[in-house]
């Protein structure tokens, strides 16, 4: 019966600790505690820590220059010409993480709703413990932004709590 109210405690105490954010507008995922917000340079940032990984959400802003001037060439174009932009933008943001991060990595496509993105899972220096640890990334394209959801494993072997954690992340990411 302890053991039973304990789980029952921690249980309930983590469901609550969790924090739902809208990232963008109608896209949201939620953290696993609370979440430390900072906006440099118009670019938007989430964070939030557990003992086995740290969570991150990165909304850059304005990733397709003339915007404006993109929507209106869009309409002329073939559904395989829009798709062949979006998959372009989004290698592109691929390599540079696994550039800056100096690896390969493995990617996959990965979609919400109505957004296309990539999954790429990867290492690098963690940046609390300056070992090389796993990271995952799902990079969505919306609209003129580029969100990218980011869990950095604390430990060089991620034990199956961090892992959960990690599932439970990207689950959890979904639109309005």
């Amino acid at each position: 019966m302890k053991k039973f109210l304990i789980l029952f405690f921690y249980t309930w105490v983590s469901a609550f600790s969790q924090e739902k954010k809208e990232v963008e507008n109608g896209l949201y995922i939620t953290f696993p505690t609370t979440v430390t917000y900072n906006l440099i340079q118009d670019n938007a940032t989430y964070m939030a820590k557990t003992d086995n990984c740290i969570f991150m959400a990165i909304v850059q802003r304005n990733v397709i220059p003339d915007y404006e001037v993109y929507i209106e060439a869009q309409k002329k174009w073939s559904e395989a010409e829009k798709k062949k932009v979006i998959d372009n933008l989004l290698d592109n943001a691929v390599k540079g993480k696994l550039d800056y991060t100096g690896n390969k990595g493995t990617i996959e496509d990965f979609k919400v709703g109505d957004f296309n993105g990539r999954r790429v899972l990867y290492s690098a220096i963690n940046p609390v413990n300056g070992e090389r640890t796993k990271r995952c990334s799902v990079i969505l394209s919306l609209r003129d932004r580029l969100i990218s959801f980011d869990a950095f494993f604390m430990d060089k072997e991620p034990n199956s709590k961090a892992e959960q954690e990690m599932n439970n992340f990207f689950s959890s990411i979904a639109t309005k």
